[in-house]
């Protein structure tokens, strides 16, 4: 196992084991949904600020120190969480959660270029993607298991570890390229004007499922469970099941060509899983759950094979990634916001069917980016 496949394990553990246990804490100190979307939204806002200014910088630096970044913020966040008491301190945390996630993104896909190179960029980014996703699941198991028989504060304590195992991880990635950085080139780097139209109308196309995803799996998903009565360990094992059922798709659909159809059958698992969760509930969860779990797998090859096509006639690969990236993520911020007022207004059968409509549009513009790059896998 190379260092990047440590790396992205670790971080996809505890990144995503957070996302499920930060909800679940705020819950059961008694904030508002309204409060937990504000909250919530404060990662990706940071996310894609902190993105941009260190994708630039990595392509004149190279990814080693934002790999190092990547880890040190890790345990700050945690570390940080585990001292809040109010809803400020914990939008803190998500601030310093946005630098992390930051600082690996702005690098992990240069460094798979660097590694396996540009023809085989695509693929090998969607197999990372998924071996992300499962270990996702693996985190998002242990925190359920952890939270049936530990306080919050041990199960952070857990995760504060984790962190400093990723930090020493991290100085296993080589440095290269110029030790300074120079802003003036930065600030060249991020002029959206300069780019490609083909790069500003993926990052169109990016914006639908980036705001659906982020809205159920960062927001809907863990504090409507715990609503309809799941358990900690429940809850931990249903969102699981998403990110299993995602990655096992994700390994599938990456072993042979399927044709545009197999877009179809993702966009509508998804959408159906969406708008049925909220009104059957129950027992129903764990199947549905399954249900959009493979629509997302089927997502991820299409995610990287627009991106790695927006890309094909780039110079610098880390800063028109984070640009790519740009407006789905401040789009996604927005929707935490307006999902949490949506929930407390509309209920959450509104949330799920929005987000299922958008998965639809999102499958039904990528499908429009891939004829015209003539290959559907």
């Amino acid at each position: 196992m190379d260092e990047l496949k440590i790396i992205n394990f670790l971080d996809a553990f505890s990144t995503n084991a957070l996302s499920v246990l930060i909800p679940l804490l705020l819950v059961g100190r008694g904030v508002g949904v309204v409060e937990i979307g504000f909250v919530i939204s404060m990662s990706p806002i940071i996310f894609v600020v902190s993105r941009s200014i260190f994708a630039a910088a990595s392509d004149q630096v190279g990814v080693r120190r934002f790999f190092i970044l990547n880890g040190l913020t890790n345990v700050i966040a945690v570390g940080a969480y585990m001292v809040a008491n109010t809803p400020l301190l914990f939008s803190f945390g998500k601030m310093i959660e946005g630098v992390r996630n930051g600082a690996i993104w702005a690098v992990v896909r240069t460094a798979v270029i660097a590694k396996k190179g540009k023809r085989k960029a695509a693929e090998e980014m969607s197999k990372m993607q998924a071996e992300r996703t499962a270990a996702a699941a693996m985190g998002i198991v242990a925190v359920g298991v952890l939270l049936s028989s530990y306080s919050f504060d041990i199960v952070l304590t857990f995760f504060l570890l984790l962190g400093f195992m990723l930090l020493g991880a991290s100085f296993m990635v080589e440095g290269r390229n110029r030790s300074k950085v120079r802003m003036n080139e930065i600030f060249g780097q991020l002029d959206f004007r300069k780019k490609s139209g083909l790069l500003k109308r993926t990052s169109r196309v990016m914006i639908s499922y980036t705001v659906a995803s982020m809205i159920l799996l960062s927001l809907v998903f863990p504090i409507f469970l715990k609503e309809i009565g799941f358990d900690y360990w429940l809850i931990g094992l249903a969102i699981a099941l998403f990110y299993t059922s995602s990655a096992a798709t994700t390994f599938v659909v990456m072993k042979r060509k399927w044709g545009e159809w197999i877009l179809w059958v993702g966009a509508l698992l998804f959408f159906a899983g969406a708008v049925l969760m909220p009104l059957l509930g129950g027992a129903w969860v764990i199947p549905l759950v399954l249900l959009m779990g493979v629509g997302d797998g089927v997502s991820t090859p299409v995610w990287e094979y627009i991106v790695f096509n927006a890309l094909r006639s780039s110079r610098d690969y880390s800063s028109d990634v984070a640009l790519l990236h740009t407006p789905p993520n401040i789009c996604g911020a927005v929707g935490l916001i307006l999902a949490g007022v949506a929930v407390s207004v509309f209920g959450y059968w509104f949330v799920f069917v929005l987000c299922g409509l958008l998965a639809v549009l999102f499958f039904y513009s990528a499908s429009s980016l891939l004829k015209e790059a003539r290959y559907f896998w």
